[in-house]
């Protein structure tokens, strides 16, 4: 995941008043050494004033240097250290599930969580844009680059506070970053990879470029004017860590467009990512050298790429992470003559892009309409609980429609007391389940309102009768506090 390189500074940047010379080292990219001091302090703000967030950045650390189990354990312990009111349990909530989906390539949840805790009323700047360049990260993985682009634009409309001014250089990696990434996977000798094609759609510009040619790399005249507008502005970037980024994809798209010389400075890049400990980066980036071979008609050099990374077990990785692999396989030995080797990861290319494609459309489809409805199918509440608290909320979630459900019977059902699930509840979520129901009663509400197909003979009591709710009032003054709206007034639109 790309993403990889920019979470540890973002993670950083939305914490304030940071210990001395953590900052520095996160900049230059230092990052094993700031996972060393972070797990140092992170023992010692037990109890502390602000220590919640010096936990959150420790889990945070663990998951940029791949240790995500510890990772999980550590994001539990800072939400039972929030002593703030429940909203700021929610919040982090969403963001720390957020961010551990999408290193683990759950990217439907990823994208759900991080919508979820944009939409979440009163979160701070920090927390917004942190949530908005999840967003960037997990659409990009989703294959939507365009609409990756469209969200990172929204994220620079965000960075309006003066105090924020770090994060314009983010931005402005990013933008690059984004726009060479659309230009790679449109190049004409990479049409094949119809998990990327499909995300780009009839928004790309078709150039002259001859299939089979070096020169093919610029089949997308709109992307690479876009990736040269934005490498302009890149090269302002003065961060080291960002600079390493920026640098590394002038050379990306040199080797693309068939200038073997690129290949020192790439190879240079790759070694420092080892150093520093940038494991999933390291995997990522190598694939995109590969693709970027590929792309100028080099095979026998994206083989060689390709090497390192058939020592990892990609038999357990989850669809998404496979992708890219097995298409790079695949691509290459296609293109070195072995057809019945590039066949066979084809095939199980194809399998796996269509179960990704099928298993992404509803939540693409959501996320789409999310300025008009607050999707209830988004759901990041069950990533966000402790696995035995899942089914309780499956349970919840099942009987919503029956006025009376109690947190007494969905305890019951699952085994455990009511405190228990009102302890689970209220630390993964910071809601009580009464609170949870109550919440997602007004959100099936507003869909069916939204819906349609709604009709006169259809009032807004009976829809709330339909989801447990009785009481007009109740109605009234539960939707109003959730969606700032009266029901009559979503009625309206």
């Amino acid at each position: 995941m790309f993403l990889t390189l920019y979470f540890p500074l973002a993670a950083s940047l939305s914490v304030q008043d940071l210990p001395d010379g953590f900052l520095n080292k996160i900049r230059d990219g230092d990052l094993q050494p700031a996972g060393a001091q972070a797990s140092r302090w992170s023992d010692l703000a037990r109890g502390a004033a602000g220590s919640p967030d010096l936990l959150r950045l420790h889990a945070d650390m663990q998951m940029a240097l791949g240790i995500c189990d510890e990772a999980e354990e550590q994001y539990r312990r800072a939400q039972k250290a929030i002593r703030s009111p429940r909203q700021a349990i929610r919040a982090a909530s969403c963001r720390n599930a957020g961010w551990q989906a999408l290193f683990r390539h759950r990217l439907a949840t990823a994208l759900s969580c991080f919508a979820r805790l944009v939409d979440e009323p009163d979160v701070d700047a920090a927390q917004q844009i942190e949530a908005r360049l999840g967003i960037v990260g997990a659409l990009h993985e989703l294959g939507r680059s365009r609409d990756s682009g469209d969200a990172l634009d929204e994220l620079a409309a965000a960075i309006t506070d003066p105090s924020l001014g770090h994060w314009r250089e983010m931005i402005a990696t990013l933008r690059f970053d984004v726009a060479v990434q659309r230009e790679l996977r449109g190049a004409t000798l990479l049409s094949d990879h119809a998990y990327w094609q499909s995300g780009l759609g009839d928004q790309t510009l078709r150039g002259a470029g001859t299939p089979g040619t070096p020169g093919a790399f610029r089949s997308m005249a709109s992307a690479s004017d876009e990736a040269d507008l934005h490498e302009v502005e890149a090269l302002n970037v003065c961060t080291p860590l960002l600079r390493q980024r920026v640098d590394y994809l002038r050379q990306l798209r040199a080797l693309a467009r068939g200038e073997r010389a690129a290949l020192d400075g790439i190879t240079a890049h790759l070694n420092w990512a080892q150093q520093r400990g940038f494991g999933d980066y390291l995997r990522t980036t190598r694939l995109e050298v590969v693709l970027a071979a590929l792309a100028s008609d080099a095979p026998q050099l994206a083989e060689m790429l390709l090497e390192p990374l058939h020592r990892i077990d990609h038999a357990a990785s989850t669809g998404h992470r496979q992708l890219e692999y097995l298409y790079a396989v695949a691509k290459t030995h296609q293109a070195l003559g072995r057809s019945r080797e590039g066949m066979l990861f084809f095939g199980r290319y194809a399998l796996i892009a269509t179960q990704c494609l099928r298993d992404d459309s509803q939540v693409l489809v959501s996320y789409a309409g999310k300025a008009a409805r607050q999707a209830p199918q988004l759901d990041d509440v069950a990533a966000r609980l402790p696995a035995r608290y899942r089914r309780a909320y499956r349970y919840l979630q099942e009987n919503l429609d029956r006025r009376d459900l109690s947190v007494r019977e969905v305890a019951a059902e699952v085994g455990v007391t009511e405190r228990a699930l009102q302890s689970a509840f209220k630390h993964s979520l910071g809601l009580s389940p009464t609170e949870l129901i109550r919440r997602l009663r007004m959100e099936r509400i507003r869909a069916d309102l939204l819906d349609d197909s709604f009709n006169g003979e259809r009032t807004v009591l009976f829809t709330a009768n339909k989801w447990g709710v009785q009481n007009r009032s109740t109605l009234v003054s539960g939707y109003r506090k959730q969606f700032h709206e009266a029901p009559s007034e979503t009625l309206e639109r």
